[in-house]
């Protein structure tokens, strides 16, 4: 299990999302971890131009490079090895055997980018998805009903039914339906295990690392 004031590491994977974007979305990160992440360093990671990647793959890949509490953030299609097509397409996932999560940007992006709003959107989605799989990485567990936080909004742990909306629907209704913070169920979990306090220092590097 992580330790409290750990230190994750983003790493980008393809050059979907600017640099800027990645640092609102580290912040976003930081700000819903207050007390249980003090410091975000980002990176990108070279690698050839994909469009699908075995998500299980991707996660060991990272663990080796980087090592340690590790969110990769990729351009390309994230694939399991389930026999359902349906779900062998995901938004993101976590490797149980490490502390690397992964999230794919591939689903989230509105049916077009042409204005700040509809960018705004895509990276909102990308910070909702990342703070799910980086809540993984701390022991949280999915909600399947629809569980609101204080701000009214959906959890950002809640999960819902893939197969109710289709891919999305599911972004749509879920994924937007999330905020930033975590119901009580979270809260509690990460303040008792964690034992958090929101008055810790935090850092968010302000350069890419090589």
């Amino acid at each position: 299990m992580l330790r409290i004031g750990s230190k994750l590491k983003i790493v980008r994977i393809g050059s979907y999302i600017t640099y800027s974007s990645l640092k609102k979305i580290g912040a976003g990160i930081l700000e819903s971890f207050r007390g249980v992440i003090d410091e975000v360093e980002l990176s990108h990671h070279n690698s050839p131009v994909v469009e699908s990647i075995d998500a299980l793959l991707l996660t060991m890949i990272l663990d080796e490079e980087y090592g340690g509490h590790t969110l990769g953030i990729t351009d390309a299609d994230l694939k399991t090895a389930d026999e359902d097509e349906f779900y062998n397409s995901i938004l993101g996932g976590k490797n149980p055997k490490n502390d690397v999560a992964v999230v794919s940007t591939n689903k989230l992006a509105p049916m077009t980018i042409a204005s700040d709003e509809e960018y705004n959107l895509f990276i909102d989605r990308t910070l909702k998805v990342s703070l799910h799989e980086v809540g993984h990485n701390f022991g949280l567990t999915d909600h399947a009903s629809y569980q609101p936080a204080s701000d009214g909004l959906l959890c950002p742990m809640s999960r819902g039914e893939f197969n109710k909306f289709g891919y999305r629907g599911y972004v749509k209704v879920i994924i937007d339906g999330r905020g930033s913070k975590f119901c009580n169920e979270c809260t509690d979990f990460l303040n008792n295990v964690y034992g958090r306090s929101e008055a810790s220092k935090q850092i968010l590097k302000d350069a890419l690392v090589a």
